[in-house]
């Protein structure tokens, strides 16, 4: 059996990008939704093909290792499950993105699972879309604590989006009233443009689909870039964003949607920790609850997928929530079944408390990624293994293993990075890293330390529970 289709640069589903370890595939989950039927499924081909499976940044699931293509019926299956597009052409298109509390947050201003799935529906039926580069990408938020849009203090916490859609409420100082709207911004080279534009929720699909038209056109007018397709920060650079959207609300005049000005408006508030998700937390639908737990590099095993679909059908709705911090939420669990529902996560070898896991995040590395100077998987257990035995985690600090310069895991810089490399000594080639400490740009430019992997923990306790240590002030 074949892959369905011809393999792109990006991991997908339908092709299998071929690595050091074997081939890579991977599972789109717009908006980081689970149910379990699906993660049964999954758990049940993992169990085959002897493999783990683990979170992504995008909410995606990756399954890594894979030694031949799944069969034509496992695809149809994951493709009736709703885990695979039924245009295999789009299956490299990046996962649209939503916070994983969507519909449960007490703070959000609107529930964004409705225009999720029209998103998708509409990217499922354009055949055109799939002329787009694979990072093409999509992001909503709700405006609710926990967010995936420009409101973030932090600058790692950013997931960029070549559209991107964040809740803001627009005030009438007229009749005192108040509207929800989506203020929308184009991403490109890793920053944000924001268009000043606000869009009422009912003529969202409407604008996306104009500016997705309008993207086509410009790709299908452009040569290639170094044999790879133009992107949203190669039209803004040659066009500019003012023609952009004048070409935009060319084609939304003919379908007489309209978009508004920029008004006075409340931006939300999210917090400014990263983390805030993990744990027990109130939902906004009375007597509810929902539970973020952290995992180890995003990583689940069969046994433990089973395990949470099973309990999210014992003790919620049969559902779970896959975020951009690779961790995972159960939602939607009864308050006074909180206490029964902690010792059997605990018994998968999951925990609600915070820990270093929660903050630690690494790329492929060694040996499955050809560009990897390290081994940044098992590095990074190694480091989470070290601070847990030494040094208690009141909050986690975001640490970031990267093989190469292309920081593959992770959008932006992290409070202490990693960066794979390697050095000379007594005639050998040894794996080391550059550390670099402030989650600022100007903080990468200088490492504070290099060398092999062994002398780096004990560098990075130190850091950690120095208290006068000023290196992590932002």
């Amino acid at each position: 059996m074949n892959w369905l289709v011809e393999a792109n640069a990006c991991p997908g589903l339908f092709y299998g990008t071929a690595a050091q370890d074997g081939f890579l595939i991977r599972l789109r989950t717009p908006g980081g939704w689970l149910n379990s039927p699906q993660g049964k499924a999954i758990a049940t081909w993992l169990e085959q093909w002897q493999t783990t499976i683990q979170v992504t940044n995008r909410a995606n699931l990756q399954i890594r290792g894979l030694q031949k293509s799944p069969s034509l019926e496992e695809f149809q299956t994951l493709q009736k499950l709703g885990l695979a597009a039924h245009n295999p052409s789009i299956d490299h298109l990046r996962n649209i993105m939503s916070s994983p509390t969507a519909g449960i947050d007490c703070q959000e201003s609107i529930d964004t699972r409705p225009l999720v799935q029209e998103l998708d529906n509409f990217i499922q039926n354009y055949p055109s879309i799939a002329q787009l580069s694979p990072k093409f990408s999509i992001g909503i938020d709700g405006g609710g604590a926990v967010g995936i849009g420009t409101g973030s203090t932090m600058a790692w916490q950013h997931r960029y989006n070549e559209i991107q859609l964040s809740a803001i409420t627009v005030n009438n100082p007229t009749n005192l009233t108040s509207l929800v709207c989506f203020r929308l911004a184009l991403g490109g080279d890793k920053q944000f443009y924001d268009t000043d534009l606000l869009i009422e929720p009912e003529n969202c699909l409407a604008v996306v689909k104009a500016l997705v038209k309008v993207y086509v056109d410009y790709v299908q007018q452009t040569p290639n870039i170094k044999g790879k397709k133009p992107r949203m920060k190669h039209l803004l650079k040659d066009w500019g964003l003012a023609k952009y959207l004048e070409q935009v609300n060319s084609q939304l005049h003919r379908t007489s949607t309209g978009i508004i000005k920029g008004q006075e408006y409340r931006q939300a508030a999210h917090s400014t920790q990263p983390y805030f998700h993990l744990g027990i937390h109130p939902q906004k639908q009375p007597g509810l609850s929902y539970i973020g737990l952290s995992l180890r590099l995003g990583q689940l095993t069969a046994n433990q997928l089973w395990g949470l679909a099973t309990l999210s059908e014992t003790f919620g709705s049969g559902q779970l929530r896959l975020t951009p911090w690779q961790t995972v939420i159960l939602p939607d669990i009864p308050d006074e079944k909180v206490s029964e529902l902690l010792p059997k996560l605990a018994f998968l070898g999951l925990s609600a408390s915070l820990g270093w896991d929660a903050g630690i995040v690494a790329c492929s590395g060694k040996p499955g990624c050809a560009a990897a100077a390290t081994a940044t998987q098992v590095h990074a257990s190694l480091l989470a293994d070290y601070l847990k035995e030494r040094l208690t985690c009141n909050s986690p600090v975001n640490i970031h293993l990267t093989g190469c310069a292309k920081s593959c895991a992770q959008p932006g810089p992290a409070e202490i990075t990693l960066l794979g490399t390697t050095i000379e000594e007594n005639g050998q080639i040894l794996e080391a890293y550059q550390v670099y400490v402030g989650d600022s740009q100007k903080f990468l430019e200088t490492p504070i330390f290099e060398g092999e992997f062994a002398k780096i923990p004990p560098l990075i306790a130190q850091i950690l529970s120095s208290q006068n240590s000023k290196i992590l002030d932002k």
